[in-house]
């Protein structure tokens, strides 16, 4: 996948867990708070059509401080970590 823009299969050893730590093009070093399917107000706010996408949350220190409501969609934050 290292030269490509495509999300892994469902079959990749890929894993993304609640609580693990991964590294975000943007945000630097970040920490997985949770993962869920998504909610209409977040769907509203994200400005999504889909309905059931995933929706991943996550905290980062950010000019040296932490923030913790930091949300991409499971595809984003795929994206961000590859």
């Amino acid at each position: 996948m290292a030269d490509s823009d495509e999300l892994p299969d469902p079959d990749s050893d890929l894993a993304i867990e609640r609580g693990g730590t991964y590294d975000h093009t943007e945000h630097g070093q970040v920490k997985v708070l949770g993962i869920w399917k998504g909610i209409e107000q977040v769907d509203e706010a994200r400005r999504t059509d889909e309905k059931n996408i995933f929706i991943v949350s996550y905290s980062a220190e950010i000019n040296g401080e932490q923030v913790d409501e930091l949300t991409d969609t499971l595809d984003e934050f795929l994206q961000a970590i590859n």
